[in-house]
């Protein structure tokens, strides 16, 4: 029978043979089941103790006689618990007589008061920290300072609406703690992360501040966006790049379906969940954290000065306006002599003193970058809370690139009885963004190429031409972005084994694109050759979620068992209204409005709205702490596809087997602190694609006769894209086995992983016959794609003696990518398209057997030196004399790969791939006393890049070129007047010409460079103050921090940096990858931080 508990006292004294021994005083809630009273007996006892008044008093005269004996062995023990490192009291550490159930926690102010025997034993226990044990001795005062634990204690980790133990995981997750992302000198957390974590590759798609990665988990999974799904605090969002780094607890990212199953629909590119930080019990704590610094390009591409350009200029025409003979500024006298040609002097003295002695030096600086935040923290045993503001700016190393971003925030955590608890979470970001021009106009890749001999300015002091500076002057493009997230959670503890939870969130993000496109002409004597453009963008996303969550809890000396139970329901939608109209009276900023344009009036816009609902289900059961079970099951329902279409199911399990904790394992505990072997598989879906995919696009605009003989023609519409009703979930199955091991006391962790995923019902639009008249094939489900590999992940983490610590680490990934599959016929899906005139074509393709985005071209095969050898190629022109022919020597000679005897589409073929096969991380770190210095190397290896930049510097007839390319050049002598140039026979580069009749600069292997690179990511020295001066100066903390980002990088890539990512205008697709079009380098970047707490 369970005692009725009437109040606290008789709680506490209540039966706790049910409950684990080692934690029965902690509860104060009942069991699961009916309290019953036995009124019968209760009479009963009254009758007798009634009849027995003598017995009862003495019964109660020996009673007193034992407790006043028990009570005289105790004494009442009190004290103070500090955290050794920095003395603060610590709150919440239990503190336990040994052997008994008893036990308290510490308060606030680290105080706690307890009763044990006077020869007892004291455990001190808090997570994080190493236990001690200190005998009494009859003391009754008894202070303790605790050390964090160098072992590295079985962590608490975030998975799918809840926690659990590191060490019971079975799946696949990676940890990374908050502390190796807050103080790094980027803009978005997504930076921080990476090659924190293997299998996870993160890329910065350009380095312009503020701009957009791209992250993948174990390889690209399908031709739509592959991004992880975010969760921040529970809640799903759409990034992450909103958060400042310093509000983050720590990161977990999901990799396999086992730990992303919960999260079903949207969990096939794995998980990215972030907690942010919280207040804790104590006093309140106010702490500073900022850093200011400067940043630069860390490579320069050097190109031609005015000099050399002039005599290349001659070369390549046969002419000799700026020197003679390969001889600059000079002439040549009648009788072969040469003489200096003042008027060739004059003629470049003029261009360089009116023109910017290197294009690339007059568009950049030396950036700047700062971020300054201030957190204030702190709470009660009932109510804790966590407010921070910050500030983030950076002028990049490209003039007029900026990026600003202001964040607040407040955490508050409050017991509202002891039933029931509120977690609430308020946070605004306001962000700006002054873009550069990028992609296929980006300024750089023109500041590159841009002649020398271009003048700045014109004879009436306006700009000559568009050239870089005139464009960035002109550039006006601006973003504007405000968010505001709240969310909310009720937790009920319905009783000591079932607990109830109420989640729900809400955000918006208002945002706001402008640009202004000026007349080049308009403000010199009002030349209007073109209109102004004034263009606006107004859009809106609105997200809310409501989550409904059961989670039950036992656990004996042998079993364990969590349930979880839970219904979930999403809606989002998106509106955007997007504006323009022409023909402002001037350039000047007060006209970049729409309403003092005058014609060309352009709006359209389009709402985009979904909902869906989840079903969640999982346990997790452990045997013996040894033998682990997972098990999920998802459904969800999605509008973007019909009702027969619209559920998908998502199941997984997992396993785990502890070999450490068997019984003959027990004599290997002096080297093996844990041993685990885990395997997974699950099914994923993903359903990121247009919300009008399965619809028909109907368009207007098209006429069409109307009636018989002299008909007429009446305004019509058509459709130029075909829904389809059928289209369902993508599916991806993922089968993941690993070994996890701790060594030594776990200063050795080691993780070797396995995975294998494929992706089916590949969400695509295959092509279709150009006759069909349609705009875009219709979406389908047709194709797989496979990624499996290898993952590594090693540290070693040690002191020597009192004061020297160091850490070691080091994570691999190997990963390869294949499509099995593009629907019926396999018909090649083509992405990245350069309309460079010797291109003109698609330079990206997935096809079968391929990885998704592989390049795609011609293969060169040297350079011709001879006639006979251009008449003896299938690029010979029968039939055409030798004037006529468009291939001569010195140009490329190409592969006729069908062996059809001529050079056309069908010689092309596959060139690389833009994905690495190897992705790595590097960090370590070595401290003496105060001083911590922190290393942090990252790259990768095997992935290809399309390098843009080449088609433009080895190509003379475009512009500017590479200073080292005569030395690169083919050069033959043949033509007359190049006789005093070098020869060089053995090039890798055609001969100089101002065309490319011959199309040297097709898309070939001759742009497909190697993109691996090993980078000093971070190198950072940090002194903490000690104790005795934080004293004197009334602080809690103080550190002083100078940090080097992107100091070194080793590659054999030319381009401004091997770290390419999508091309600009495609992220929302994997088809256009690695294509470098002279995007916006990473800078190097030195700072100065200061971290301070009160």
């Amino acid at each position: 029978m369970i005692p009725a508990y009437h109040n606290n006292e008789d709680r506490q004294s209540g039966d706790t043979d049910s409950m684990p021994q080692s934690d029965a005083w902690l509860y104060g809630l009942p069991d699961c089941q009916p309290l019953i009273l036995d009124t019968q007996n209760r009479n009963l006892n009254r009758i007798f103790m009634r009849k027995h008044k003598i017995t009862r008093l003495a019964m109660l005269l020996v009673a007193s006689l034992f407790a006043m004996t028990a009570y005289a062995q105790k004494i009442k023990v009190t004290g103070t618990v500090v955290d050794g490192q920095n003395n603060e009291p610590l709150t919440g550490v239990t503190v336990k007589e040994k052997g008994v159930s008893n036990g308290v926690i510490t308060d606030i102010n680290g105080n706690y008061s307890i009763s044990v025997e006077a020869n007892a034993t004291l455990q001190f226990t808090y997570m994080g920290f190493s236990m001690q044990e200190v005998a009494v001795n009859k003391r009754t005062r008894i202070n303790v300072t605790m050390e964090s634990d160098s072992k590295m204690l079985d962590e608490l980790i975030v998975i799918g609406y809840g926690v659990q133990r590191k060490s019971d995981v079975t799946g696949s997750i990676s940890s990374i703690q908050g502390k190796d992302i807050n103080s790094q000198p980027v803009s978005s957390t997504l930076q921080a992360l990476q090659g924190r974590a293997a299998g996870v590759n993160i890329i910065q798609n350009t380095g312009a501040p503020g701009s957009n990665t791209t992250i993948k988990i174990r390889g690209t999974g399908t031709v739509n966006d592959s991004d992880p799904l975010y969760v921040v605090d529970g809640f799903i969002v759409d990034n992450i790049d909103y958060l400042n780094p310093n509000d983050i607890e720590n990161v977990e990212i999901f990799k396999d379906a086992a730990s992303s199953a919960v999260y079903g629909s949207r969990a096939a590119n794995g998980v990215v969940a972030i907690t942010t930080k919280s207040g804790k019990s104590g006093k309140t704590k106010i702490t500073y954290d900022g850093y200011v610094g400067i940043s630069s390009p860390w490579k320069k591409i050097d190109v031609m000065g005015t000099e050399d350009y002039a005599l290349m200029l001659d070369y390549i025409n046969d002419q000799s306006i700026y020197s003679s003979d390969g001889k600059l500024y000079m002439s040549k006298n009648s009788d072969g002599s040469y003489y200096y040609d003042d008027h060739k002097a004059y003629l470049l003295d003029t261009i360089m003193s009116n023109s910017p002695k290197s294009w690339w030096d007059a568009i950049t600086r030396t950036g700047f970058k700062q971020s300054h935040g201030v957190s204030v923290s702190g709470g009660t045993d009932k109510t804790q809370y966590m407010a921070s503001a910050s500030y983030y700016n950076e002028k990049g190393i490209v003039e007029t690139s900026e990026f600003r971003r202001f964040n607040a925030r407040l955490n508050v955590k409050t017991q509202l009885a002891k039933w029931l608890s509120m977690t609430a979470n308020l946070a605004y970001t306001y962000e700006k963004q002054l873009g550069v021009p990028e992609g296929s106009s980006s300024i750089l890749k023109q500041a590159l190429y841009q002649s020398p001999m271009t003048y700045m300015y014109d004879s009436k002091g306006y700009w000559s031409s568009s050239h870089p500076v005139a464009v960035l002057a002109r550039n006006h493009e601006q973003m504007h972005r405000n968010r505001l997230d709240m969310n909310m959670s009720l937790d009920a503890k319905i009783c000591k084994y079932l607990t109830y939870q109420f989640k729900a969130s809400y955000y918006m993000v208002p945002q706001t694109d402008d640009n202004f496109y000026e007349v080049g002409k308009l403000n010199e004597d009002f030349n209007m050759t073109d209109l102004t453009t004034v263009y606006k963008n107004q859009s809106r996303t609105d997200k809310w979620e409501i989550n409904n969550l059961l989670t039950f809890m036992w656990n004996d000396d042998h079993h364990s068992i969590t349930v979880l139970a839970g219904q979930t329901a999403e809606g989002y939608k998106y509106d955007y209204q997007q504006s323009e109209r022409k023909g402002t009276p001037s350039n000047d900023p007060n006209f970049h409005f729409l309403s003092s344009a005058y014609t060309g009036d352009k709006t359209y816009g389009l709402p985009n709205e979904w909902t869906a609902i989840g079903l969640i289900g999982r346990i997790n059961y452990s045997f013996n702490d040894t033998y682990l079970l997972q098990a999920n099951i998802r459904a969800d329902g999605s509008s973007k596809f019909s009702k027969s279409n619209r559920w998908g199911f998502f199941p997984s399990v997992s396993l785990g087997w502890k070999f450490s904790n068997e019984k003959f394992m027990q004599g290997f505990k002096k080297w093996l602190s844990l041993g685990k072997l885990r395997v997974g598989y699950g099914i994923l879906g993903n359903n990121r694609i247009d919300v009008l995919s399965r619809y028909t696009y109907l368009t207007f605009g098209y006429n069409y006769p109307y009636g018989l003989g002299n008909h007429t023609l009446q305004n019509g519409a058509t459709a130029m894209v075909l829904g389809n009703d059928d289209i369902k979930w993508e599916r991806s199955e993922s089968f993941n086995i690993a070994a996890d091991f701790g060594m030594f006391d776990n200063r050795l962790t080691f993780t070797i992983e396995y995975f294998n995923r494929k992706t089916s019902d590949m969400l695509l639009r295959v092509p279709t016959v150009s006759s069909a008249g349609l705009d875009a094939a219709p979406m389908t489900n047709a194709g797989a794609v496979r990624n499996y590999g290898w993952e590594y992940d090693v540290k070693w983490r040690d002191n020597i003696g009192k004061d020297w610590r160091y850490e070691v680490g080091f994570n691999l990934s190997w990963i390869k990518n294949k499509v099995v599959s593009l629907g019926t016929g396999n018909e090649p899906i083509y992405g990245s398209y350069l309309s460079e005139s010797s291109i003109a074509d698609y330079v990206t393709k997935t096809a079968v057997g391929q990885p998704i985005g592989s390049f795609y071209g011609y293969v060169t095969d040297g350079i011709f030196n001879t006639y006979d050898e251009v008449k003896a190629s299938a690029q010979y022109d029968a039939g055409k004399n030798y004037w006529e022919q468009s291939t001569l020597p010195g140009d490329f000679r190409f592969k006729d790969l069908n062996n059809d005897g001529r050079i056309t589409a069908e010689d092309r073929t596959y060139l690389g791939s833009p994905l690495p096969d190897f992705v790595f991380g590097i960090p370590m770190s070595v401290g003496y006393k105060n001083f911590d210095l922190s290393i942090f190397f990252q790259g990768q290896t095997g992935n290809k890049i399309f390098n843009v930049m080449d088609y433009y510097l080895y190509n003379a007839s475009n512009g500017n070129v590479y200073a080292d390319i005569r030395e690169k050049h083919w050069s033959g002598q043949l033509a007359s007047g190049r006789e005093f140039f070098p020869l060089n026979l053995n090039a890798s580069v055609p001969d100089l010409r101002n065309n490319d009749e011959a199309r040297n600069f097709r898309a070939s292997d001759f742009f497909i460079q190697d993109g691996s690179y090993l980078r000093l990511k971070e190198l950072r020295l940090t002194y903490t103050f000690p104790k005795s001066i934080l004293n004197k100066l009334k602080l809690s903390n103080l550190a002083l921090s100078l940090t080097a980002y992107n100091l070194l990088t080793f590659t054999g890539y030319d381009g401004f940096d091997p770290e390419v990512g999508k091309v600009i205008g495609t992220e929302s697709d994997n088809l256009s990858m690695g294509v470098d079009q002279g995007n916006y380098p990473q800078a190097r970047s030195f700072t100065f931080g200061i971290k301070l707490g009160i």
